[in-house]
C-alpha cells in the first residue's frame, strides 16, 4: 500500500544493509556483548554499533547537522527496540507472513539487482550470512510493516469536521492558478547558427503562419512541419501554468485569447507559432475537490503522533533493561539520549575503527544492499496490493450473487480502499 509504505519509512524503517543485522564474525568475537533485553529477546553491542553506522551515513548524506556518538548510539538502540517490540506485538496477535510473500521479495531483489539465487547466496556468504537468515530478516520486516499498518489504521481517523476546519483555515493552499491549453509549431534554430540559416527558418515560419491564417488546420500543419517532439500530437503541450516555460513563450501564451494564434515568437530554441485552445481561469478548489488531499495530509500528521503514542504504550508494558550506558536501567528514558560519560563515547569510537579491509568491504557492498532493501519494500507493496485486489474481487462476487446488498458492498469496498 502506497500510503502505508511512506508512513512506515517515515517513522521507523531504515534502509536495510544486512551486516547491520548480522554482525561480522570478527567484529562479534571482539566486541559483542548484550546491551539490552526486550522481554525475552536480547540486543547486542555489535548490532547497535552497526545500526549507528548506518544512521551516520544517512545524516552525512541528507543533513549538515552534526550528531555525536552518544546520540547515534542512543538513536540506533531505540530503533532496534521499537522494531523488536513491533515484531513481538505481531506475534502476540497471531500475525503471520506466508512464504509466498518472502519468495516474491527475494525474486524482486534478484531481478532488480541482476542476481540469480546462487549469486545472492554467494554475496550473503561473503558477509558470513545464509539465505535462510536473510529470508528471516525479510519476513520480520514484512511483519513489522503489517502490524504497524494495522495498528495505525485503527488509531488514525480523520473526521469530516477536521477536514472542513482545515479547508476553511488554509484557503490559500487550495488556490489553483490560471491555465492555458496550448499547441505550438517549432522551427529549430541551433545555437551559433548563421544569419542565413536564421532567415531561412524565419521565412519558413512566416509562410506556415500565413497558411494557418488562411484557414489551414493547425493540428495537421503542426504534424507536418513542427520540429518539436510534440509534432506527432499536433503540437499539443497540454495545460500550462505560469513559471513552466521560457519567458518569451509564456508571455505569448498568456496574452492570447481562446482560439487565437500568435505571431512568430522567438526563443532560445528557435521560432514558434502558438495557439491557445482553452483557458481555465484561476480558482479556489472546492471542498469536494480538496477532500482527498486534506485527508492524506491530516492522516500523515496524525500517524506520526499515533506511532509515537503506540511506541510509548508498548515500552511501558514491556520489560526493557538497558546496559549500553553506565549502569543498568529498566525501561530507561536514556535510550534516546546516549552515553553518560565521555569515556564511554571514546571507547565506542575506538571500537568503531575496524580494520581498513573490513571498512572497504562495507563501503563496496553498502550501495548494493541499499538498492536491495528498496526492492524488498517494493515487493511488500506489490504483495499487499495483490491481496487487496483479491478481497475486492471476493466482495464483488458476493454482491453479484445477491449474497450481500449494494450498500453492504459499498461499505466493505470503502473500508478496504481507505488504507491505500
Amino acid at each position: 500500500m502506497i500510503y502505508s509504505k511512506k508512513l512506515i519509512e517515515a517513522v521507523f524503517v531504515l534502509p536495510f544493509i544486512p551486516f547491520l543485522f548480522f554482525p561480522l564474525v570478527s567484529h562479534a568475537k571482539v566486541f559483542d556483548k548484550v546491551v539490552a533485553r526486550i522481554n525475552s529477546e536480547i540486543i547486542t553491542l555489535s548490532s547497535v554499533e552497526e545500526k549507528s553506522e548506518l544512521l551516520r551515513n544517512q545524516y552525512e548524506r541528507s543533513s549538515s547537522t552534526t550528531i555525536s556518538e552518544k546520540e547515534l548510539l542512543g538513536e540506533a538502540l531505540n530503533i532496534i527496540i521499537e522494531e523488536k517490540l513491533q515484531a513481538q506485538e505481531a506475534e502476540k496477535r497471531g500475525m503471520v507472513v506466508d512464504e509466498a510473500s518472502v519468495d516474491a521479495a527475494l525474486k524482486n531483489i534478484s531481478d532488480k539487482n541482476g542476481l540469480d539465487e546462487g549469486q545472492l547466496e554467494e554475496m550473503l556468504e561473503r558477509e558470513g550470512k545464509t539465505l535462510s537468515s536473510f529470508r528471516n530478516h525479510i519476513r520480520e520486516q514484512i511483519m513489522v510493516s503489517k502490524v504497524s499498518r494495522y495498528e495505525l489504521s485503527n488509531r488514525v481517523k480523520v473526521s469530516d469536521k477536521e477536514i472542513n476546519k482545515y479547508y476553511r483555515s488554509h484557503q490559500k493552499e487550495f488556490w489553483k492558478d490560471s491555465q492555458r491549453h496550448a499547441r505550438h509549431i517549432l522551427f529549430i534554430v541551433e545555437p551559433g547558427a548563421s544569419e542565413k540559416n536564421r532567415k531561412e527558418k524565419f521565412d519558413q515560419a512566416k509562410k506556415i503562419l500565413n497558411e494557418i491564417r488562411e484557414g489551414g488546420d493547425f493540428i495537421n500543419i503542426a504534424r507536418e512541419y513542427s520540429e518539436d517532439v510534440s509534432s506527432s500530437n499536433g503540437g499539443d503541450l497540454g495545460f500550462i501554468t505560469r513559471g513552466k516555460m521560457v519567458v518569451e513563450f509564456e508571455s505569448a501564451v498568456f496574452s492570447l485569447r481562446e482560439g487565437q494564434v500568435s505571431d512568430i515568437v522567438k526563443t532560445e530554441y528557435g521560432y514558434h507559432i502558438i495557439k491557445v485552445e482553452k483557458i481555465l481561469a484561476g480558482k479556489t478548489l472546492t471542498l469536494k475537490e480538496s477532500k482527498d488531499r486534506i485527508t492524506k495530509l491530516l492522516s500523515a500528521q496524525k500517524s506520526k503522533e499515533g506511532y509515537k503514542n503506540w511506541m510509548s504504550e508498548l515500552k511501558k508494558a514491556a520489560f526493557i533493561e538497558v546496559s549500553l550506558f553506565s549502569g543498568s536501567s529498566k525501561n530507561n528514558s536514556m535510550i534516546s539520549r546516549g552515553l553518560k560519560t565521555e569515556k564511554d563515547a571514546v571507547s565506542i569510537r575506538n571500537k568503531n575503527k575496524l580494520s581498513s579491509a573490513t571498512d572497504k568491504r562495507k563501503q563496496t557492498l553498502q550501495k548494493k544492499w541499499e538498492e536491495m532493501y528498496k526492492s524488498v519494500e517494493k515487493s511488500k507493496k506489490t504483495s499487499e496490493l495483490n491481496s487487496l485486489e483479491e478481497k475486492l474481487k471476493q466482495i464483488k462476487k458476493l454482491r453479484n450473487q445477491n449474497t450481500i446488498s449494494e450498500d453492504e458492498y459499498q461499505r466493505r469496498k470503502e473500508k478496504l480502499l481507505k488504507h491505500l
